[in-house]
């Protein structure tokens, strides 16, 4: 069984960095789900099977955790006891939330206008502001300015949803 007191990273043998190697992420996920998957806990005790749930569950959080960029920022700054969660986004450059708001109006004027090329084009945009965003937040985590990599992870989490919402709204508009 798996030791519970594991953070993530010592959870699959990896080093504690933004940086994540997908095939060792992914290598040591399946050598743990063989591990504790409850299916090789059929005929134990009821303990036991819900021991093995429980790690499976913890398996299955950590890896998406780790998988996920957005994620992975969060939880390294919650090792680092930052409330990445906290929505006190007062430390956001006023630029920035300004510029969200434009972009958010010229998504909704490109769905009224049924622009696909224009979708693929602010995606296009949008995904190189992210790049630029997750190098800001490993260069700021590194020099363990976590004041600084939060305010990243705010900007973060706007950029991955209007991502988010632009591949609904070309899915909706490639749909008709």
């Amino acid at each position: 069984m798996i030791d519970t007191n594991l953070n993530h990273f010592e959870l699959f043998s990896l080093p504690v960095s933004f940086q994540v190697e997908d095939a060792v992420l992914d290598q040591e996920y399946k050598k743990l789900q063989a591990e504790v998957h409850p299916d090789r806990f059929v005929d134990a005790d009821d303990r036991t099977r819900l021991q093995a749930l429980q790690q499976t569950s913890m398996v299955n959080d950590a890896y998406e955790t780790l998988k996920s960029p957005l994620k992975r920022s969060a939880y390294l700054l919650k090792l680092h006891d930052i409330d990445a969660e906290e929505h006190n986004q007062a430390h956001l450059q006023e630029e920035f939330l300004l510029q969200q708001l434009e972009m958010r109006e010229a998504l909704e004027t490109l769905i009224e206008s049924d622009d696909v090329e224009g979708l693929e084009a602010m995606r296009n945009s949008v995904n190189k502001e992210k790049t630029g965003t997750l190098e800001l937040f490993e260069s700021h985590f590194l020099r363990k300015d976590f004041t600084a990599a939060k305010s990243n992870y705010n900007q973060l989490q706007f950029l991955f949803k209007l991502l988010d919402e632009i591949d609904k709204a070309e899915e909706k508009l490639l749909d008709y």
